[in-house]
């Protein structure tokens, strides 16, 4: 049985239709990647997956159950977890206090210990007592990934979490993603621009372009479409041919 199933998903912001017929699904810790021109409607999808935006038309089923129709914090104690491009943290509180708050908020026997677990395992246990407004961007990432950990998710919602990070970074985040993927089997999806990056971690894209999915299939497959190449792709396929980030 898939994780997650999202079926022929349909979403409208007054005149302007931002998915039109979404559908796919993910298998249990499978990492997907979702890429697209901007305005595709990658964005909007991660947000119906999460709760934040409902649909218009279409189901989504997860672990099973449809939970379309259930708010964004009901959907995170379910296990879904969730980052965004521009991180949305409590810039006054340390960082072990950003991680203390979904982990009270997830009910009883959430503590410290816990949240310290979680720090060492994106690296920031050393910063525990900083204020998370003084971090840099990277650290910031990093801290996101913790909170959204915090629940011990079954699926992670990562949204550009390479944008605006330097080579170092984008492969320290790559390997810590690995780490993850690793030691806990949560299954990713993953929308992105930075293609070297995400193409070293997943095994399957879906290409959106106008609210539309234009391709599903190995990485490798997109340089092969004229649809992928003449909506998005362009210039970025030397890039999609390198190595490494």
């Amino acid at each position: 049985m898939s994780l997650l199933v999202v079926r022929d998903v349909f979403k409208s912001f007054g005149g302007n239709v931002a998915l039109k017929g979404v559908s796919f699904s993910l298998g249990e810790g499978e990492i997907l990647g979702i890429v697209g021109p901007n305005g595709s409607g990658k964005t909007t999808l991660l947000n119906v997956l999460s709760g934040t935006v409902r649909q218009d038309k279409g189901s989504v089923f997860f672990g099973g159950k449809r939970v379309d129709r259930l708010s964004p914090h009901v959907r995170a104690r379910m296990g879904i977890g969730r980052t965004f491009q521009i991180t949305r943290l409590f810039s006054n509180l340390t960082v072990l206090e950003n991680v203390l708050v979904p982990l009270h908020y997830g009910g009883p026997g959430s503590d410290g210990k816990r949240a310290e677990e979680i720090l060492g395992m994106v690296g920031l246990l050393h910063m525990k007592d900083v204020k998370a407004g003084s971090l840099s961007l990277a650290q910031r990432k990093r801290l996101e990934l913790a909170r959204a950990l915090s629940l011990n998710p079954r699926l992670l919602l990562l949204d550009e979490v390479f944008a605006g990070l330097n080579p170092v970074s984008v492969r320290e985040i790559l390997d810590l993603l690995r780490r993850i993927h690793s030691e806990t089997g949560v299954a990713m999806i993953l929308v992105e621009h930075v293609l070297k990056a995400l193409f070293q971690i997943t095994r399957r894209v879906i290409v959106l372009s106008e609210g539309r999915v234009i391709y599903e299939g190995e990485p490798e497959g997109m340089a092969n479409s004229e649809e992928v190449i003449k909506a998005y792709l362009g210039e970025r396929y030397e890039a999609f041919r390198g190595k490494g980030p």
